[in-house]
């Protein structure tokens, strides 16, 4: 009886309830969606959900098993409800999106087909191959006892590879001696980071990417041989630089802050992982007259928090465009049939700026580069046969510094050599390895003009940001320096 008068209830609710649409408001007083209102009627009303409330999960997952291609985009849907930095991808899409990351298993080298042989082209930075003393140049001429000398650079490549913790016997033949070389195959990641000086106490760092802990380990040594070249100031550039890993960032802030106890920045985390987490300096960094951050809208996430950090504490000055505006950070997980699912877990936050989340940081110069086109018939005709000097006023000067403005190295082109002029040709004679000298020789007006004949007709993107960075770091390189370097290769503050 009790069972006829259940049915008989539920029938009058449900000729009600029909009558109504599926969203509704919830007794607390809010709003239900359409899904959750059909939800709710399946679970009210049928048969099969009275002693399963998971019923319509299970169908979905069911679903999803009959129709496999549509698990990717009903799975990506939802993470995209939770913000724009999940996602599940298959692994193929993890390998072409994350390539920075993930690497490779082997020992580590690059190999090509020469005259006599397949040879070394390339022995990577921190890799098996560079501990075990291979060289570029090694012609491979057996590798695990088996003969190369008559194999394909892809046939040698096939042998080399294999799996992580396994060794490799390489016989190479070098300077007329055979050398058999073991390695230990292992995680092998590319090194983004690259170094050069540019002017007396000027050094410039790229870094494209925070892959690896390799990436830390470039950075530091060639942070750590700074004071060797008595460096004034540093040019950091991490234009295209997406991220990486945090902790490398942090260690990198870390590394060029010099005052102990200063905030770097802090990371966000759920609360039952954490909640905030504060990163402080540890001090004692190189004491420089100038750093100057290079940035463009490519700069993300790990990069910005590198950036905004040494911004907002006033290590740095940063030159170029609006980054990109990724202040949260994401686990990456391995699933068993090899997709990953990337999601977000935490938050980043400078001291000043806090979250830069959708926003992006504004460098402190805004500056973007120009494209130009070379027309070397409509210059003014260059006479390279007479030097041009300091002081001089004359139709030649304002020749030269009309191709110079071209090249880059001034603003504006001028009749008079002044003292910008001269910083133009003394940058022009360094960047083709010309003797330097305060005027512009007969020489050197002969390189410039068969410069602008070579240029002739293209468009090039000239990069006012590193020029920009560039005079900025060679006007602090010229004040006096802030350490002494030491003959035990420490150094000590003036």
């Amino acid at each position: 009886m009790k069972k006829i008068a259940k049915k008989l209830v539920a029938l009058t609710l449900a000729a009600a309830t029909l009558t109504v649409s599926a969203g509704a408001v919830t007794p607390d007083g809010q709003s239900e969606t359409w899904f959750d209102g059909v939800w709710s009627l399946i679970d009210s009303f049928g048969l099969k959900a009275e002693d399963n409330p998971y019923i319509l999960q299970n169908y979905i997952n069911k679903y999803l098993q009959d129709h496999p291609e549509e698990m990717y985009n009903v799975i990506n849907d939802i993470l995209s409800l939770l913000d724009t930095h999940s996602m599940y991808l298959s692994s193929e899409e993890y390998s072409e999106g994350f390539a920075t990351l993930e690497g490779f298993v082997g020992i580590g080298v690059g190999i090509q087909q020469g005259s006599g042989g397949v040879l070394v082209s390339e022995v990577m930075r921190y890799s098996a191959a560079e501990e075990a003393g291979l060289q570029i140049g090694d012609l491979i001429i057996a590798v695990d006892g088996k003969d190369t000398t008559q194999m394909t650079h892809p046939e040698v490549a096939e042998l080399l590879r294999g799996k992580e913790g396994t060794s490799v016997a390489v016989t190479v033949r070098r300077q007329g001696r055979e050398l058999t070389i073991t390695c230990v195959r292992r995680q092998v990641n590319q090194v983004y980071v690259s170094s050069q000086t540019m002017a007396d106490g000027v050094e410039y760092i790229k870094v494209s990417a925070m892959g690896s802990q390799n990436d830390w380990e470039a950075f530091s040594e060639t942070w750590e041989g700074l004071d060797e070249k008595n460096t004034r100031a540093v040019i950091l550039d991490l234009r295209g630089n997406g991220g990486g890993v945090i902790d490398i960032a942090l260690q990198m802030a870390d590394a060029m802050t010099q005052d102990a106890n200063v905030y770097l920045a802090g990371v966000h985390w759920r609360e039952d992982m954490g909640g905030l987490q504060e990163h402080y300096s540890t001090g004692g960094g190189l004491p420089l007259n100038k750093i100057v951050v290079l940035v463009d809208g490519g700069t993300a996430s790990a990069a910005e928090l590198l950036a905004g950090s040494l911004q907002d504490n006033g290590v740095a000055t940063l030159v170029g465009e609006t980054t990109y505006g990724k202040g949260q950070g994401q686990y990456h997980l391995e699933l068993l049939n090899g997709d990953k699912l990337v999601i977000t877990t935490l938050e980043l936050e400078l001291p000043k700026q806090g979250c830069w989340e959708g926003v992006g940081l504004t460098p402190d110069v805004m500056l973007e580069n120009r494209t130009v086109t070379v027309n070397a018939a409509r210059l003014t005709p260059l006479d390279t046969t007479e030097p041009l000097r300091f002081g001089m006023q004359s139709d030649n000067v304002y020749a030269m510094t009309e191709r110079l403005v071209l090249l880059g190295l001034l603003d504006e082109a001028t009749n008079t050599f002044d003292g910008k002029v001269t910083g133009a040709v003394q940058s022009f004679l360094a960047s083709y390895d010309m003797e330097p000298g305060l005027y512009a020789s007969a020489e050197m007006l002969q390189a410039l003009d068969e410069a602008m004949q070579t240029l002739d007709g293209q468009t090039y993107e000239l990069d006012e940001q590193l020029l920009t960075a560039l005079e900025l770091c060679k006007l602090a390189a010229a004040e006096p320096q802030q350490y002494t370097a030491l003959p035990d290769g420490s150094w000590k503050k003036n």
